[in-house]
């Protein structure tokens, strides 16, 4: 991995060289979600960090804004275990991956809605934007027996939520860059009695990075909450995402994307006792797509395809939960009515037309017994259109200190690839060992030891389309440091063996090697750099792909108090430095090494 030595030898010296700190800054290595921070909800049951047997990452907000992210993939990109596919112009189609699962085994949430689209099970992280994001929660591994159709695991977008401070406040920003790449942002927040709101909107435009890769989407969202004069709230959430972008030219063809995304919810929180907690919600969203191919016929005329999708999804869920020091228990249904159309007008009759009643009933329980968790769980759905499935999970953890613990957890689950078709369901075993320190001198580790034996998968190979049993074992370790001198350092790195069945052949385009490095400094006097290191080896080499090289982005920051409440931030951000190649196939190259600077103020 080329370029990564120079960090690697510096993070031994902060290791070797960092001196002992005060409380406040050891929190930088608590778990993560210690006793300063909110517990979380990415299991559908929140317990601390001591607690939780899944291998749960959490991107804070802090993180989030340091990246300068424009989407939701950017803010993955880093995260350890995660990798992404097609990353090129900000806004513009992006493939993930947990653990080398397949792009349609992942659960992407907002606001508890699945983004997923029903007729092949993608989740475009790319259209979502950063701006209404407080904070990620990702699950890696089986998470069916909370969520159901979640084989390889969750990202659990976690939106903001009104400013309780004040009656009014808000943001603006802009940032400019290569290719005419714009961001532009606004966002206002704030009380007023018992009546909380949240609004943001912005655009998003660039000529393509990339050709044939140009974007402009726009974005809103809002949110309202009511504190009920009992123990309660309500709260209502509405969101939109619409544009068009190019996809790809693989000369003479090329492809442009077109959507709009609407998201809705309506939930009740009730506190019936101070043990006892009732949750309800309605949720609905609603996705037009249209997918546009364009290249000469056999007498070189030029001729379109197109294939238009128009899906929606309508439900509610109700979740109560008995939480007590000895026992913390979590049931609840969840119904949809989720119906899909996709049609290509040059062609006859429907590439897809049909409709499901989805219910699916969980329980989970977390049994405390001195410096012992156990979280038995389970799950039952009816899908309607792919069978039904149980999915049961058991995890046990072990607190060795206040800030330290053993992790074990296995759980079954299952994807749903396709409305299209009742063979579309994937299951999967998922089997975890791992531990959590933040006691070692000014450092905090992670790792994980995972196996995922996941069926009925359907693999496209040399010799046709075929159904696959495919076993990816591996591990993670992460790492990061206290501040030294302002400056301090993280790491990631992701191990994953993929074979056919348990003796069979290497699984090509499954990701071998994962590492990521973040240098990190930040002044007494508001000026803050992060630097970014990001490689992936895809262990292919058929399609033309090229990753032989890290990554590399630098984000500068220097904020400006003018009075109390007002701040003014100049940013500049310079991604792949150093001009890598990090791509999985010719068609989707990634771009070279491109500039964008900005201004933001918050009031």
């Amino acid at each position: 991995m080329r370029g990564s030595s120079p960090l690697l030898t510096a993070a031994l010296l902060l290791l070797l060289c960092t001196p002992a700190r005060g409380d406040e800054e050891l929190r930088y290595l608590e778990l993560y979600n210690g006793v300063e921070s909110e517990m979380v909800s990415g299991t559908r049951s929140p317990r601390p960090a001591s607690q939780t047997a899944e291998n749960i990452t959490v991107v804070t907000a802090g993180e989030i804004e340091a990246l300068n992210a424009h989407t939701l993939a950017d803010i993955l990109a880093g995260v350890t275990g995660i990798q992404l596919e097609m990353t090129r112009t900000p806004g513009t189609t992006v493939n993930l991956e947990v653990q080398g699962s397949g792009f349609n085994h992942v659960l992407v949430l907002v606001d508890n809605v699945p983004i997923n689209t029903l007729s092949e099970n993608f989740a475009d992280v790319s259209g979502i934007p950063a701006q209404m994001i407080e904070r990620v929660e990702i699950v890696k591994g089986a998470a069916s027996s909370a969520w159901g159709n979640a084989l390889g695991g969750v990202v659990n977008v976690i939106t903001k939520s009104p400013d309780a401070e004040r009656p009014f406040g808000g943001m603006v920003s802009g940032s400019w860059g290569t290719r005419e790449t714009a961001d532009l942002r606004a966002e206002a927040s704030g009380s007023l009695d018992r009546l909380g709101y949240y609004v943001s909107g912005g655009k998003l435009r660039s000529d393509g990075l990339l050709p044939n890769n140009m974007v402009d989407q726009e974005n809103f969202y809002g949110k309202l909450t009511y504190d009920l004069a009992t123990r309660g709230s309500l709260t209502f959430t509405t969101s939109f995402v619409g544009g068009s972008s190019g996809v790809y030219r693989f000369s003479p063809v090329t492809g442009n994307h077109e959507f709009t995304r609407v998201l809705a919810t309506l939930s009740a929180n009730l506190r019936l006792t101070e043990r006892l907690q009732f949750d309800a919600a309605v949720t609905a969203s609603d996705l037009d797509a249209d997918l546009v191919q364009r290249g000469p016929d056999g007498f070189g005329n030029l001729i379109s395809s197109n294939v238009i999708a128009d899906e929606s999804r309508v439900g509610g869920s109700v979740k109560l939960s008995w939480l007590d020091d000895l026992q913390r228990v979590v049931a609840g249904v969840d119904y949809e009515h989720a119906q899909a159309e996709v049609v290509n007008p040059q062609i006859l009759g429907d590439i897809l037309d049909r409709d499901a009643d989805r219910v699916g009933v969980y329980l989970t329980d977390t049994l405390t017994l001195g410096r012992f968790a156990v979280t038995p769980s389970a799950r039952f759905d009816s899908t309607g259109s792919g069978g039904d499935h149980f999915s049961p999970s058991f995890g046990i953890t072990y607190a060795l200190t206040d800030n330290s613990v053993l992790r074990g957890y296995t759980a079954r689950g299952y994807s749903l690839t396709s409305l299209n078709r009742s063979s579309s369901t994937e299951k999967v075993w998922t089997s975890q060992l791992g531990f959590e320190s933040g006691d070692l001198p000014y450092l905090w580790v992670k790792g994980t030891l995972f196996r995922n034996d996941t069926w009925d998968v359907i693999a496209q190979t040399p010799t046709g389309i075929v159904e696959q049993r495919q076993l990816k074992r591996g591990f993670e370790l992460e790492a990061r440091t206290l501040p030294f001198l302002n400056t301090s350092l993280s790491a990631g790195y992701t191990f994953i063996r993929g074979t056919e069945g348990k003796h069979g052949p290497v699984l090509k385009g499954i990701p071998r090697h994962t590492a990521n490095v973040g240098l990190r400094y930040q002044d007494p006097h508001d000026f803050r750099a992060e630097l970014t290191g990001n490689y992936v080896n895809w262990n292919e080499n058929r399609f033309g792909g090229r990753y032989g090289e890290t990554i590399w982005n630098l984000h500068l920051r220097k904020e400006i108090h003018y009075w109390d409440t007002v701040s003014l931030e100049l940013f500049l951000s310079v991604r792949n430095l150093l001009n890598g190649d990090q791509y999985l196939t010719g068609i989707y190259q990634n771009p070279g090494r491109w500039a964008e600077a900005g201004v933001r103020c918050d009031f």
